[in-house]
């Protein structure tokens, strides 16, 4: 026998389906429902008897399923004429236009009730556990699909997505090639960092050029009017008087190795009162040569050519720095652009909330004349107006982004337009799942990387450095050769003594050696010094680059593994929630009253739909959070250029500075080298080397100040 309890809730299922025996079959069928729901202990009571599970009233019910049944089997005799759902379950997914659990005409129109969207047949009442809805909300949770439950996420939202969804007079549509090609042909910043890689071109044949040879032209009058203290002076006159006039030529050649040579010729005339002046009126011609040539400090191609090799060093470095600088602005416009089509995304999937809300709102009011009361439309109300500050708060978002990319792009006919124009976003952000070996990308990224590229030449200047303070320390020793012709002739004739000077007489020779050393060197050993510091400090910095480049390499492999599990995370939170929802909006609909626990069920729905549209936002954003990840470990590997088909080239070799789009590239056709961190061992190796640094400080005991004692990397003082 049933127990009071049991018989209690029995006479009230008897007495509610006897007050309604007359009526038609939707509302019979509803309270049945109801009924169903209250005997089994469902989430929902009308009864004042404290609520029990499901499983403990299906235990109970074990012995007595034989009474049981045939009071149901009564009821289902009375509803013979209703057409029950083979599914439940399948009547209870939301259509994919809006993700509703009814159709939108469907209100209180024709019956108090409304048409119910989920039915239980009678004879599965009792079948099994798993029927009900709490036993099916635990389906879902565990991560069950059945026939009739979860699939694969439908994006719904996003053809709505790329239509007009603002209130703009006019809209354009963009896609990613298209908004790379008009940021790279457009945007001030990529047109600046391009120039600024030019100027620092230019330096290499700025310095080039000083090995260009340098014509020299002087020519000059003058007067000397003296007075003498010697008749030996002028033979008689008191004072001296010559007039004269000079005219040269010549040119300056410094070589690579530190030679200077000078190649000049003279011609002019000289007249005087001096009685000794003979002969008068003289034209005179000559024609000097000199060649200096540093023997020990300042010889030799790599002193010399030191200011070019740095230029060339730097314009590489700029180069680098071109690459980072272009990889930024580029990944900051996908950046907005995918955050553009999150927002317009949600935008989308914040408006059909409201519109689930608002058609929720109607069904409240067209039912308030007979059971639905004051406290049901204001929590309809309430969420409302809360959806709409949400919607509020996309819009104003969209509309943010939409002119962050305007200013990124930089296009003068886009900039010129209405700035109310509404900018849509084209892209597919389903991409599928990439698996990526961290060593793999450690190499390719060590490979590609700018920041490596421009460490390591820096290292290389600094060694530069090392090699040219060595070679200051030595003292300066030039030799210097002077040889000349000369003519010379009276009546001014230069064109005779010009002649003359190859055909009369011999040249002059002289030949000398200049020394010169400052005492105790020591600007020339701190320069020295210092310059071993710097190279020291490069390496390590290398070193620094190598690990952060590493760091940075593998986690955005771990993040983009992560945004692929949080992805799939997230679209089963979805299809969850997309079931909850519809579960909730049914027994909403099987409902009515204003009071007890009949209003909760209508907050709890209010609060699914919030959920629902929760995990749909949150959906996307794990979509678009996944791309930039990919996007992020590219970067991070040095490959986001190669991968997107944009190449910086050099037009025919001059400094002017083109970006190209071309043919994405493959990374597979970059094959993987072998490398291994260098240990420490290893730098202090390299740090011996004097291909690298010269010799070593301990070989040169002498160039160590006994006041300032150094530590050489070997651990000896």
């Amino acid at each position: 026998m049933l127990t009071s309890r049991h018989s209690r809730r029995f006479a009230l299922l008897e007495n509610t389906l006897s007050c309604f025996c007359a009526r038609d079959a939707r509302r019979q069928w509803a309270v049945f429902t109801m009924a169903v729901t209250i005997v089994l202990g469902g989430g929902v009571s009308v009864h004042p008897v404290s609520r029990v599970s499901h499983a403990v009233w299906a235990d109970e019910l074990e012995g007595h399923t034989g009474e049981f049944a045939a009071f149901l089997s009564q009821v289902s005799e009375q509803n013979s004429g209703l057409e029950l759902p083979d599914d439940p379950v399948r009547t209870a997914v939301p259509k994919a236009g809006i993700g509703s659990t009814s159709d939108s005409q469907d209100a209180a129109h024709g019956s108090e009730f409304g048409t119910p969207r989920f039915a239980m047949p009678v004879a599965g009442a009792l079948a099994g556990r798993g029927t009900s809805a709490d036993s099916a909300a635990a389906g879902m949770a565990a991560g069950e699909v059945t026939a009739g439950g979860l699939g694969a996420v439908v994006p719904w939202w996003e053809p709505r997505a790329s239509e007009y969804l603002l209130n703009s007079p006019n809209f354009m549509q963009v896609d990613v090639p298209t908004l790379l090609t008009d940021t790279l042909e457009s945007s001030p910043r990529i047109s600046a960092i391009s120039r600024r890689t030019s100027i620092a071109y230019e330096k290499i044949v700025q310095q080039q050029a000083a090995f260009d040879p340098t014509i020299l032209l002087e020519t000059g009058v003058g007067r000397v009017n003296d007075p003498v203290g010697s008749t030996l002076t002028t033979g008689g006159p008191p004072r001296l008087i010559q007039d004269s006039f000079t005219s040269s030529a010549g040119v300056r050649k410094i070589t690579q190795l530190g030679t200077i040579v000078d190649l000049n010729q003279e011609i002019g005339t000289l007249s005087s009162n001096s009685q000794f002046f003979d002969p008068a009126h003289q034209g005179n011609s000559r024609l000097s040569l000199s060649i200096t040539q540093p023997l020990m400090a300042t010889s030799g191609r790599v002193y010399n050519t030191r200011l070019v090799t740095q230029a060339s060093i730097e314009s590489n470095v700029a180069w680098q720095q071109l690459r980072l600088d272009l990889e930024s602005h580029l990944i900051d416009t996908l950046n907005t652009f995918w955050r553009l089509y999150e927002r317009r995304a949600q935008l989308v999937q914040q408006r059909a909330l409201i519109a689930r809300g608002e058609r929720i709102g109607k069904l409240v009011a067209a039912r308030a004349s007979y059971d639905s009361g004051p406290l049901q439309q204001i929590k309809v109300t309430r969420r409302l107006a809360s959806d709409r500050d949400r919607l509020l708060e996309l819009e104003a978002e969209v509309e943010r982004l939409q002119v962050q990319l305007k200013s990124l792009v930089g296009s003068p006919s886009l900039m010129s337009m209405d700035q109310r124009i509404e900018l849509i976003p084209l892209g597919d952000p389903n991409l599928p799942v990439e698996t990526f070996e961290v060593r793999d990308c450690i190499v390719r990224g060590l490979e590609h990387r700018a920041d490596i590229k421009a460490a390591t030449r820096q290292l290389a200047a600094s060694g530069l450095e090392v090699n040219v303070t060595k070679n200051e320390l030595m003292p300066r020793l030039n030799a210097v050769i002077d040889a000349y012709l000369s003519g010379l002739n009276g009546s001014n004739a230069i064109g005779e003594s010009f002649v003359d000077q190859f055909s009369e007489g011999g040249p002059g020779i002289t030949a000398a050696l200049t020394y010169n050393l400052p005492w105790g060197r020591r600007a020339a050993k701190s320069r020295y010094r210092e310059a071993r510091y710097r190279y020291q400090q490069r390496s390590e910095e290398l070193r620094m680059s190598l690990l952060e480049a590493r760091r940075e390499i593998e986690s955005s492999v771990i993040r983009v593994r992560a945004g692929a599990a949080l992805r799939a995370s997230k679209a089963a939170t979805l299809l969850a929630s997309r079931r909850e929802e519809a579960i909730a909006t049914r027994r909403w609909e099987t409902l009515a009253g204003d009071g007890g626990p009949t209003a909760l069920v209508l907050e709890d729905l209010l609060e699914t739909q919030k959920r629902h549209t929760d995990a749909e936002q949150a959906y996307v954003t794990a979509q678009v959070n996944y791309m930039m990840e990919l996007v992020t470990l590219q970067q991070a590997m040095g490959t986001f250029l190669i991968r997107e088909g944009i190449e910086p080239t050099r037009v025919n070799c001059t400094s002017e500075v083109q970006i190209l789009a071309t043919t994405p590239g493959n990374l597979s056709d970059y094959p993987l080298e072998n490398w291994s961190e260098p240990s420490a061992n290893q730098h202090e190796a390299d740090w011996n080397e004097k291909s690298v640094s010269g010799e070593s400080l301990i070989g040169q005991p002498e160039m160590i100040e006994n006041e300032l004692p150094i530590v050489d990397p070997s651990g000896e003082h």
